[in-house]
């Protein structure tokens, strides 16, 4: 037990030891002045003991004549004596009935209000009642009581500049310390070669996807695998898909769009083709695909889904000029998988996003910084994927007893992102809990503008920031820890002749301070953070240096294994290809 648990509970354990019996006796006592007084034995007023011994008497004697005596003076008597003994007992009843939340908690005097507010730094209490000391969970911060642990899954958005320490004292703690599932995005992979050895050895299932992997050394994830085989969600995958690749601009996008989900479901429905974007670009970059859909819809008319028949029909029968238009659009849309790298760490899967909350499984997504803008679309397709199927149905803990953490390091960088910016609101109703990284308010008002940002804001339970780097960050966050009503104090004297000190006067006035003024956040000391809790004080805390504690550098294991993938190369597959030709422009060849 932490040493502030220790004093709190012998605080308690001998204030109310104490200052009950006190109560009880001084009732008694004034119990007993008053009998005195009325009896006129005042020599046990004062200090003198004997009061009690006098209440006692006449309360004894009081219960044996109760009945006997009807002699209107006794009955006078037995009245006095009555408000003598019960009035005090029942005055301090009612005080205790009135007070009780505050004696339980040893509070006894109502704090002076505070005109111009009265924050204040937490104190261990404060800490403890926020519930920063579980065993398991988020870690936030660190004290002399130890480390802050933040259970359940209630949101995290940390403000922190580049070189602050966010690796080192969030990213790679909570890598080490988090038990259930996580996707964490990893630039430049450091994370990864730092922790997965410790979270496999924890029986965790461990990926690696960086699809931009020069020598293909990755897992894949393939989008199109996650596609519902309902006919009717099969259509509504498909589309959230298109939407991200090809979001609504103008005429030509929307065509390419239209296009892209029907030669997406056609290729779901032959089994003789590859489920993934490559295949599309193929498809597409044909020699005829005017004619290679025509034949598509002679000979698979019947198989593939109506609205893939529809949107295919539609775009065969647009003249020669809008089908080359609409055909460049959705092929420079779909540029980033003409890469033979990204083809194929796309191709496939080798993790199932929708058992993240059945098997404990960690997924490092790998980025290089000159790949950020690049692979911007295809990163937003992963991660509105994954929260959308983590959110779809209320989690069953018997089945799925695991939360999944999205620890996103750099989170602007990956563009806007509609479903973070609503799932914030109702993810920690499905066990998905936010840890996204900021460098400061502008950066995500670049990407989700005022509103979106105060959606972050006021959905996020913790707020941590570092050393602040520009005013407007710095503003915000002295703002939201508050003001608190300090005294100024002015002096006036006469400007000569000040021999007389009765002309000197002293003024003091109540005037409001922030607790915490916006240089003092950008000033904060490098080893400082502050922590922001809804409905509790702001606490200013140290941050997690993981290379400075055991608990961590012991878990610091080799990284773990990852395949190496081999690149779709066309002529290697030009048998093949030629195959699946055959089989369907068979009319041509007959000619």
């Amino acid at each position: 037990m932490e040493w502030h648990k220790i004093l709190k509970v012998t605080r308690n354990i001998f204030g109310h030891a104490i200052i009950h019996p006190v109560v009880i006796f001084c009732t008694i006592w004034i119990s007993g002045a008053f009998v005195a007084i009325f009896t006129n034995e005042v020599g046990a007023l004062g200090v003198d003991i004997n009061a009690i011994n006098i209440a006692y008497k006449w309360a004894y004697w009081l219960i044996n004549v109760w009945g006997q005596l009807k002699i209107a003076d006794y009955n006078y008597l037995k009245l006095k004596l009555l408000a003598s003994l019960l009035g005090p007992a029942i005055i301090v009843i009612i005080f205790y009935i009135k007070n009780f939340k505050r004696i339980k908690s040893l509070q006894f005097f109502k704090q002076d209000e505070k005109v111009y507010g009265d924050a204040s730094w937490a104190n261990p209490s404060d800490i403890e009642a926020a519930g920063l000391r579980s065993k398991k969970g988020m870690l936030i911060g660190v004290d002399v009581g130890g480390y802050f642990v933040a259970d359940g899954f209630q949101h995290a958005l940390l403000f922190a500049p580049t070189g602050s320490g966010k690796g080192v004292g969030f990213v790679i703690p909570n890598l080490l310390f988090w038990s259930d599932s996580v996707v964490v995005h990893d630039i430049k992979l450091e994370n990864h070669g730092l922790t997965s050895g410790w979270r496999e050895k924890q029986g965790q299932k461990v990926f690696v996807w960086e699809p931009s992997n020069p020598d293909g050394v990755t897992h894949c994830y393939n989008p199109i695998d996650w596609v519902s085989t309902k006919p009717g969600q099969m259509v509504d995958d498909v589309q959230k898909i298109s939407n991200l690749i090809m979001p609504e601009k103008d005429f030509w996008n929307n065509e390419a769009r239209s296009l892209f989900l029907g030669v997406t479901l056609y290729l779901i429905a032959d089994p003789t083709k590859t489920k993934s974007f490559g295949e599309v670009v193929r498809t597409m970059r044909s020699d005829d695909v005017v004619y290679n859909l025509a034949v598509v819809l002679d000979t698979l008319g019947g198989v593939i889904h109506p609205v893939a028949y529809m949107n295919i029909a539609a775009f065969l029968q647009k003249a020669d000029k809008e089908r080359s238009g609409v055909i460049s659009t959705m092929n420079s849309s779909l540029e980033l998988w003409a890469n033979p790298l990204i083809d194929s760490a796309t191709a496939s899967s080798d993790f199932n996003i929708q058992e993240f909350k059945k098997v404990k499984t960690t997924v490092y997504v790998g980025l290089t910084p000159d790949n950020i803008q690049r692979l911007q679309k295809l990163m937003q397709v992963f991660y509105q994927q994954a929260t959308e199927f983590l959110s779809r149905k209320m989690p069953d803990l018997k089945e799925e007893p695991y939360g999944v953490m999205f620890l996103l390091d750099e989170f602007p960088t990956l563009g806007k992102m509609d479903t973070f910016k609503a799932g914030i609101a109702y993810f920690r109703g499905y066990r998905v809990r936010l840890f996204l990284i900021i460098q400061d308010t502008q950066q995500l008002k670049g990407t989700y503008e005022d509103a979106g940002m105060n959606s972050f804001l006021s959905n996020a339970t913790y707020r941590i920031t570092f050393a602040a780097n520009n005013y407007e960050t710095a503003n915000l966050i002295s703002q939201l820890v508050g003001n608190k009503t300090v005294e100024q104090r002015s002096f006036s004297k006469p400007l000569f002749f000040d021999l007389n000190i009765s002309t000197r006067t002293q003024n003091v006035s109540q005037v409001q301070r922030a607790l915490l003024l916006p240089q003092e956040v950008i000033q904060l000391p490098r080893d400082e953070q502050i922590v922001l809790i809804e409905s509790f004080p702001p606490i200013k805390s140290r941050k997690i240096k993981y290379y400075e504690d055991k608990f961590f550098t012991s878990r610091l294991l080799p990284p773990t294994f990852v395949p190496t993938q081999v690149p779709f190369d066309p002529r290697a597959n030009n048998n093949e290809a030629s195959e699946e030709t055959e089989t369907i422009t068979v009319p041509e060849n007959n000619e």
